[in-house]
């Protein structure tokens, strides 16, 4: 309060010293992607399975956040990107003795494994006898039997797409057991289709962890991607990106991925099978998907593959199982596998594709080290522009050195080693500092991480007790 105009007592109330930490984000993440509604290039922050639905409709973007929402629980921000590129149908594969044909329009709102069985037999449209059902999942869900329509068209709802059967030459046109089938590609985007949605994401004062661009990115959208997280890090967003590797081989993938290489970075490889909480078809989906999942579900410092956390909820199977072909994690890429004695799908390691040598190989290392830098800036900033008095040699004076030093130190105790994100802190202000001239001075921070057991040696045997006491 200002001084009164009268002689008083008059207080200057301080605020800070007991060191309350702000809420962590490094749990809050966000994701980038192709929808079929929700408005383009604006945040939303989804909390539930019906906001998603009713905002976002379908494709890849809604059941990414869908899943994200049942692993974890966690609110996420979305971005409806604009779909550039647009999603593509095969050609029509048919086994059967009917003479009729089907052919595929419209595009494609997501990646389908479209199958269309006749369930009852027709000579042609006219007779209105024929009967049919459909997955859109490879036949993991049917749709109930729907009756050919005459004019021999139907949507299949919610897909984007319309089937159209005609009639054979001759003969019976649509023979019970007949089945066509094909697949499709989802809506996608360019480079610079995700640049504009990155450019608002990171321009918003919001704060989260990572950012998962849902849909295939090649190594040019990764080096990309790169380029905007290293300017959030310049502008004090300690954040790291999380892609999808294409769905190919892995002799593919590491020729293609062999020269790229970023710290804040991390390429999921590999597909799975996912239940989806939206619709309950199980759908190929890269293994990106329950990642971030799983990371906005443990502690910063959680090893993504921590056996004792359990198995990965909603992964029906794998694709690719980085235990039979081991490959692609020593190449940094983040990976599932399965675990011989235990049920389920597990992650292999939280991999960030980084150089070889870097601190920041691993998921909970990057994590760790964000919410550090998080932390310590939050502190330094308690004291930018203020005063500090200085000794007769003109460096600062020690207690005000020491005062700075717990205090940025006790908040990195109270925010990392409490919580058991590291195992210790040490800070240090630089005292030989001009501050007189230069007005600046250097703090050193230094994290001692926790260590992590990944590789355990068993040494067993069998013991016999008469022999040992002769021995003796």
């Amino acid at each position: 309060m200002p001084q009164p105009l009268l002689p008083d007592v008059w207080f200057d109330i301080q605020d800070g010293a007991l060191g309350i930490l702000p809420p962590p984000t490094d749990g809050v993440s966000a994701k980038i992607g192709v929808a079929s509604a929700g408005p383009v290039n604006q945040i939303v922050a989804v909390t539930n399975l019906k906001q998603v639905q009713d905002t976002f409709g379908s494709g890849p973007l809604a059941e990414a956040l869908a899943t994200h929402l049942a692993l974890s629980g966690a609110p996420v921000y979305a971005i409806r990107t604009n779909a550039s590129v647009a999603g593509t149908v095969s050609s029509v594969t048919k086994t059967g003795s009917g003479t009729g044909s089907l052919a595929v329009s419209g595009a494609p709102l997501d990646a389908y494994q479209v199958q269309v069985e006749l369930t009852r037999s027709g000579t042609n449209l006219a007779a209105n006898t024929a009967a049919f059902r459909y997955t859109l999942d490879g036949g993991d869900n049917w749709s109930p039997e729907i009756a050919l329509p005459v004019s021999g068209t139907y949507a299949l709802p919610g897909t984007g797409l319309t089937l159209t059967f005609s009639d054979g030459g001759s003969g019976t046109s649509f023979a019970q057991g007949d089945q066509y089938s094909f697949t499709t590609t989802a809506p996608s985007y360019t480079l610079s289709d995700l640049n504009t949605s990155l450019d608002v994401l990171l321009g918003d004062p919001r704060e989260w962890g990572w950012v998962h661009v849902v849909g295939e990115a090649t190594p040019t959208i990764a080096a990309g991607v790169a380029t905007k997280m290293q300017q959030a890090e310049t502008n004090y967003r300690f954040a790291f990106a999380l892609l999808e590797a294409a769905d190919d081989t892995d002799a593919n993938l590491l020729t293609a991925w062999n020269s790229f290489a970023d710290k804040r970075v991390a390429v999921a490889g590999g597909y799975a099978e996912l239940a989806s909480p939206l619709t309950g078809r199980v759908q190929k989906r890269s293994v990106a998907w329950p990642a971030s999942g799983r990371l906005a579900a443990i502690p910063v410092h959680e090893h993504l593959g921590r056996i004792i956390s359990g198995p990965v909820q909603g992964v029906v199977s794998l694709y690719r199982d980085e235990a039979k072909t081991p490959g692609l994690d020593e190449k940094f890429f983040t990976t599932m596998r399965t675990v011989i004695g235990r049920d389920g799908h597990y992650f292999t390691r939280g991999r960030i594709k980084a150089p070889a040598g870097s601190d920041f190989q691993y998921l909970e290392n990057r994590r760790v080290m964000d919410r550090a830098c998080r932390i310590a800036r939050n502190a330094a900033l308690r004291y930018l522009n203020d005063n500090v008095r200085v000794d007769g040699s003109g460096n600062i004076y020690e207690p005000d050195a020491r005062a700075i030093e717990a205090f940025v130190e006790g908040q990195l105790l109270a925010g990392l080693v409490s919580p058991g994100h590291a195992s210790a802190v040490q800070v240090s202000l630089k005292r030989d500092s001009n501050v007189l001239s230069t007005r600046s001075t250097t703090l050193t921070v230094r994290v001692r991480p926790l260590g992590y057991l990944e590789y355990i040696q068993v040494d067993i045997g069998f013991a016999n007790p008469a022999l040992e006491a002769a021995a003796a």
